[in-house]
């Protein structure tokens, strides 16, 4: 006896004139190698947002519906349904949209369809240009998911530039990348907190649902040193002798006391702070401890002046 393993296979086609790409996986049966339940995501070749599809084999037929689960009696209510026959090398059938009925001719293809198709048209446009004192960040949308992030411009070192602007074209491309990943609810925004001579300090808010019991939220920072050309990671790297647990337990813990959530318990010990995020500001820090998924209600903002760091 021969195992039932697992396959994907990419397709390229149309639905009716509308070009597409189409990945499935499929799971054959244990004790049944004429059905497997399949799962995958197809994008129209002008969009490229992933949808999401699941659906069920039975010898060469093959049914799918948009969403990530899959159950018969959802058919019946899906707003997209895929019901294909596999010839040879080729899928042909129907994609019934709401009350429409399209043509379906897919074909396999050796091509990675995120990797090699998709992934190489993702782009930038310039949006608009901020000044900071004579240093302009410019900022840029990806066409496609039209996330927006901004860029160094005039005022900036070209070794600046040279150091950051690579980084920041990576950040932007990944988060592009995981919007049109994600057909659901992908948002992003940004507080830029510093722009100087020395640094660049911003956070990232994201919130995001792309399948699964709960949706993400969540807080991001960057703060990349001008001087070093470097990005700095950790705040203590800034300053090395300041305990922030024990500071911040020092001036906010009394006062938390009588208004926080227990469970929240920010000053018990330093455990929620061990992977704080933090961010600079013309002022001194912006710190965030890091709670557990199910406890991100608990995060707050705490702020430490630079004269307060200066006496620690």
């Amino acid at each position: 006896m021969l195992p039932f393993i697992a396959w994907s296979q990419s397709y390229v086609g149309t639905v009716a004139n509308y070009p597409i790409h189409l990945e499935i996986n499929s799971y054959p049966q244990e004790n049944d190698s004429t059905s497997s339940e399949i799962d995958g995501y197809y994008f129209y070749d002008s969009k490229l947002i992933s949808i999401p599809i699941s659906g069920k084999r039975n010898n060469e037929n093959i049914t799918l519906i948009d969403g990530y689960f899959y159950h018969p009696e959802s058919v019946v209510d899906a707003d997209e349904v895929f019901q294909l026959t596999k010839k040879g090398h080729q899928l042909i059938g129907t994609l019934q949209l709401k009350e429409d009925r399209f043509e379906v001719v897919l074909t396999e293809t050796q091509q990675n369809i995120f990797e090699d198709f998709r992934d190489p048209k993702l782009n930038f446009v310039k949006d608009s240009v901020v000044n900071y004192k004579g240093k302009q960040l410019v900022w840029f949308h990806e066409n496609y998911s039209k996330l927006p992030l901004f860029r160094l411009g005039n005022g900036f070192t070209k070794a600046q530039r040279d150091t950051f602007n690579p980084i920041l074209d990576a950040i932007h491309l990944e988060d592009a990348k995981d919007k049109l990943n994600c057909n659901s609810w992908f948002e992003i925004s940004y507080n830029i907190n510093l722009v100087n001579t020395n640094f660049i300090s911003y956070l990232k808010y994201y919130s995001v649902y792309c399948g699964g019991a709960h949706p993400s939220h969540g807080t991001v920072a960057y703060t990349f040193n001008l001087e070093t050309l470097k990005e700095v990671k950790d705040i203590e790297t800034l300053y090395p002798d300041v305990d922030f647990f024990q500071t911040l337990k020092q001036k906010y813990q009394s006062t938390e006391n009588d208004v926080q959530d227990e469970e929240c318990e920010t000053f018990v010990d330093d455990s929620y702070w061990q992977y704080k995020t933090w961010s600079l500001t013309p002022e001194g820090v912006l710190l965030i401890p890091s709670y557990p998924h199910a406890m991100t209600p608990c995060e707050d903002t705490y702020f430490l002046s630079y004269a307060e760091l200066s006496k620690v």
